[in-house]
């Protein structure tokens, strides 16, 4: 098998999450790179320990900026945004950063 067969993102929560999600996805590093996680070795493949996010700021053009982080940008189960990010996350990629105020608030969930 792959890597990612037996290395598994399996974040630690403190209560259950009821949303259908992806369960564990495989994953594609260990703590020794960009897309670093981390299990116990000799005890388990299963990664609870991760990056929070992953940040690109253009200092020169803000609209330029990316940023994910493991699962989505809201904590709630089952609203839009609650795993949005997470396939990125996995392939290592990233989502534009929003700072204008008015595109946040446009955009928004109700």
């Amino acid at each position: 098998g792959t890597w990612g067969d037996t290395h598994r993102l399996a974040p630690w929560r403190a209560l259950p999450d009821t949303a259908a999600g992806p369960g564990e996805p495989g994953l594609s590093g260990d703590h020794d790179c960009v897309l670093c996680t981390s299990a116990v070795p000799g005890l388990t493949d299963r990664a609870a320990r991760g990056p929070a996010a992953r940040y690109v700021w253009d200092l020169a053009d803000r609209d330029n900026s990316r940023w994910v982080v493991p699962h989505g940008a809201s904590g709630v189960p089952g609203t839009p945004h609650h795993r949005d990010q997470q396939p990125l996350w996995l392939d290592g990629g990233l989502a534009p950063v929003i700072t204008d105020f008015t595109r946040l608030t446009k955009e928004s969930d109700d």
